[in-house]
Order: structure tokens, then sequence, then C-alpha cells
């Protein structure tokens, strides 16, 4: 049976706006802020991508996403992560058990500012993909030039526009869902594919100060075309030289045969 590749590349950029980086990455074991990184893994191996968005204002935010991120990678690293697609729910544990390291780890002039948001995507051999998050970092994936975000943004607006209310005035920042930020339990939502990943797929995760500078049908655009590093500088490219106030984060994953 012929193997299939992920090429992974993520990318981080503090953007015109900030002065500080609260955002992070993790992909394949390696997590990263500011900069970038590249890997291919064969898909008889395991593989987990997450983007953090931190929350609270530096340093607050910068210790809450990289300590949420070291903590995924731990559970990782124990084994702990599911191992069938039908029980992408435990990632509703994993990430409950996170928010109360956050909650528990702050001291009392931080504990209602270090907080998070996450997406995150898990291939384990064999099994359908499986993504879960908490906030509005989002995971989109693109197949035969379609673009479906995988992942319904856990914000004030969002939450209004579902339940058929008017968010009119309300700032699209506020977000009701997150790791830690004072916030008591955290919504965290999980599914897995209904099928395997195919040649071609590629996903995308990446922070809010993507998605408020990119539309959809840019990202699809960009997305669908080049390799995962072609892909990856694109999209920050189109948000450093659009409306992009907030850092930008990236993690591409595109399948090749």
């Amino acid at each position: 049976m012929r193997l299939m590749l992920r090429e992974i590349y993520a990318l981080s950029d503090t953007g015109p706006v900030r002065t500080q980086n609260e955002d992070m990455y993790l992909a394949a074991g390696n997590l990263g802020r500011e900069d970038r990184f590249e890997v291919s893994v064969a898909d008889d191996q395991p593989l987990l991508v997450a983007v953090a968005d931190g929350m609270g204002g530096h340093p607050d935010g910068e210790i809450a996403s990289r300590r949420a991120l070291e903590l995924l990678d731990e559970a990782r690293s124990n084994n702990l992560l599911p191992d069938q697609a039908s029980e992408h729910a435990d990632f509703t544990h994993i990430l409950s058990g996170i928010h109360d390291n956050l909650v528990g780890g702050a001291d009392s002039g931080h504990a209602l500012k270090m907080g998070a948001t996450m997406v995150g995507l898990w291939l384990p051999p064999g099994e359908p993909p499986m993504w879960f998050h908490a906030g509005d970092s989002r995971l989109y994936r693109w197949r035969d030039n379609v673009l479906e975000q995988l992942t319904n943004d856990h914000t004030m607006v969002n939450e209004m526009l579902r339940s058929g209310r008017d968010p009119g005035g309300v700032s699209p920042h506020i977000v009701t869902s997150c790791l830690g930020g004072g916030m008591f339990k955290p919504t965290v939502d999980t599914a897995s594919a209904s099928g395997p990943i195919q040649p071609e797929d590629r996903f995308l995760l990446c922070s809010d100060g993507l998605t408020e500078a990119v539309s959809d049908q840019q990202i699809l655009s960009i997305l669908g075309s080049g390799t995962a590093q072609e892909s990856a500088e694109a999209l920050v490219q189109a948000a450093l030289t659009g409306d992009a106030r907030d850092n930008i984060t990236v993690v591409v994953v595109r399948v090749t045969e």
C-alpha cells in the first residue's frame, strides 16, 4: 500500500500593529512563535497540529498560549489522545484539563487574564481526521476546490446570529469560550470526518488575525494552489497587505501521494 505524505508548514507573524506575538503553533511536536517550521510526515505516523491565540495582554497571553500547547503535546507524548475517530469527544476532557491547569497555575493577579483560544487537528494512522476547538481560532479544509470551515467560532456575534438575534454594535472580538481567562467552564467542540483524508486535501489552522483580514474567497484561492509553504506564506502576506490588526498564525497541512 502506497503511503501518503502530510506536508506541514507553520508560520507566525506579529503583524503590523501589535508589539508582541501572543499566538503560538504546535506542529509535529515543534512549538513556534514568530518563526516558521516545515516538516513532512507519512500517514502511517500520527500527526498533531494546533494553534493557540493568547489573551489578556503581554505577558499573560504569551504564557497561556505556550502552556496550553505544551500541555496538549504532553497528552500526545503520554498516548492520551484518542486512537479512533469515534472517540473524538475525548478532546473535551483533554482541553478541560488544560483549562483547569491554566486557571490553577495563574496567580491571583493574572487568573482573570491568562487565557487562550485553541484549535487542533489530530491525524492518527488509519483513522479519519479529528479536530477540536475552543474560541475563534479556525480550521478549514480545502478539497476539490471547495473550502469548508470545520469549526464554528465561539464568539458573542456568532452566538447571536445562530439564535436569530441582531449582533449590531457587538464587538466581534468577544469570545464565549477559551481555555483559562477566568472562564468557569469552556465550551469545547470536537468532531471527526466521515471518511479518510484524500490526496490533495489541504487543511488550514489559523488564529483570528488571519480571518479578520483575509476573506474566505481569498483563502479558497490561495490554499488551493502551490505547496504548503507557498500557501502559508501567501496567506500571511495577504493579511499583512490587507487590514491585519492582530498577530497572524497559520498551519497548512497538504496531503500528497
